[in-house]
């Protein structure tokens, strides 16, 4: 993000001019010294980098989330405890010139509410309820864990129970990454695809959102890594093989796995990766057209960033003539590309995209108009010891009247 703040004309520009006042004043009058001038500029630097900072991160696509997929490591239930602990209070007596305050040390308790909670294969942590705990510790067994809490005044509490499972349990947890292809909208890797064609795909409902995560059996959160549109594709089987096959590679590859389902032409490719701005950058999406007489795949083809062009022709390759209605030999081909032929290409390869990266005219008009407010306001303060009072003739007068 800081690159991306460094690398835009209107930080500078915006920048150039408290500088450029600033530096005139400090050379052309006496009383603005140099430190003034630096804490003008100081001042100046930190509100445009806060700005650009927000306005970055929410009104365009260069933060995103991708989706790291691992499994259940364990199941853990902190117990409620009640700490005390000392604060500082003052306290005052009397008023005006007897006023007196001092400070005063004292101590209160405080309730530490329990918590439940799901660490993954990936370190992540999944906060859950106490029911999902009880489900997990009634099939998997639990064990106790003494813990020590310095500040602690309760009894019999504080401690931790640990549940951990003997199968695999696939989890799906998303994370925030800077996606320079999106955030840069004029590129050659970005689909251009107008709002036209989106919305025939749109009507006839073939044309679907990214997937979303759910809270699956556990409390673990997954994936609707398989999105049919045919009503032909057998989920029931499928989905517990493809998160299977996601927390099997999700880590030692980089990837995560995705699978639509459509009875579109081979152009259909093309609208999905328009719409979905090229999907995630550890996503493998491999999209299957299908023939609904005969529920064979007539054509795939894939959305993914990698620079094996091999793996791109395999995708494209061999699905076609295999039945969506029995998705195993689909799901081994694909667990056996990702394990042999998948190599995540890494977002900072398009870090020269960043300097195509900006903002929107209105929201660099809006920056602007604010440090043009924020800089007069500070040469004003800086400078309103040098401004004459034009009322001060008149109060001289005014004190002599009085006492002639």
């Amino acid at each position: 993000m800081f690159e991306i703040i460094y690398s835009n004309v209107g930080l500078w520009f915006n920048l150039l001019i408290p500088f450029v006042i600033g530096l005139y004043l400090v050379l052309n009058h006496k009383d603005y010294i140099l430190k003034e001038f630096l804490a003008q500029v100081g001042l100046t630097l930190v509100f445009l980098f806060l700005m650009f900072l927000l306005l970055f991160s929410t009104t365009t696509d260069l933060l995103d989330r991708e989706y790291w997929n691992g499994q259940v490591s364990s199941f853990s239930y902190y117990e409620k405890w009640t700490g005390e602990e000392t604060y500082t209070e003052e306290q005052c007596s009397g008023s005006g010139k007897n006023r007196s305050c001092r400070t005063v040390t004292k101590t209160r308790r405080v309730y530490h509410p329990p918590y439940w909670e799901i660490i993954t294969s990936n370190g992540e942590t999944i906060s859950i309820d106490k029911n999902y705990f009880r489900r997990a510790s009634s099939e998997f067994g639990k064990t106790f864990k003494k813990l020590y809490h310095s500040s602690q005044v309760s009894f019999g509490d504080g401690n931790k129970y640990v549940s951990y499972p003997n199968k695999v349990i696939p989890t799906a947890v998303s994370h925030t990454y800077t996606n320079y292809v999106v955030a840069a909208k004029k590129n050659v890797v970005n689909e251009q695809v107008s709002e036209q064609e989106f919305s025939s795909y749109l009507k006839n409902h073939s044309l679907r959102e990214y997937p979303s995560t759910y809270r699956s059996t556990y409390g673990e959160t997954k994936l609707n890594r398989i999105i049919d549109t045919t009503g032909l594709f057998n989920r029931v089987a499928s989905v517990p093989f493809l998160d299977a096959i996601s927390a099997q590679y999700g880590a030692l590859k980089q990837v995560n796995p995705i699978i639509y389902v459509t009875d579109q032409g081979r152009d259909f490719s093309r609208i999905l990766k328009g719409y979905w701005n090229g999907a995630k950058k550890n996503d493998v999406v491999l999209i299957l057209g299908v023939d609904k007489s005969s529920r064979q795949v007539i054509w795939s083809d894939v959305i993914v960033y990698t620079d094996n062009t091999d793996f791109i022709v395999d995708l494209q390759n061999k699905f076609t003539g295999l039945n969506v209605s029995d998705p195993k030999p689909i799901l081994t081909t694909l667990s056996n590309l990702i394990a042999t032929g998948y190599k995540r290409k890494p977002m900072e390869d398009f870090s020269y995209l960043k300097e195509n990266i900006t903002l929107e005219w209105y929201w660099q008009a809006l920056i602007l108009f604010l440090n043009i407010l924020l800089s007069g306001f500070l040469f004003l303060k800086f400078l309103e010891k040098d401004i004459p009072n034009p009322f001060a003739r008149f109060q001289k007068k005014s004190r002599r009247s009085r006492y002639s």
